[in-house]
């Protein structure tokens, strides 16, 4: 793998999170109860969080 792959696979993997952490925090109406919520939405953030660190390590800060 590249270093532009290794970049683009990581902006990728950055780009998903986004948009589970949105659907996360969108669809609450869609969990069992606000505890369970607000856990998928802490999971979702702390993948976002760590996405962007590793868009950021990598030197891509999109």
């Amino acid at each position: 793998m590249t270093d532009t792959d290794v970049v683009q696979h990581l902006v990728d993997e950055l780009d998903r999170a986004r948009s589970d952490y949105l659907a996360v925090s969108r669809n609450a109406h869609l969990y069992s109860s606000g505890d369970d919520h607000q856990e998928a939405e802490d999971r979702a953030w702390q993948r976002l969080e760590a996405a962007l660190a590793a868009v950021a390590a990598a030197g891509d800060d999109r």
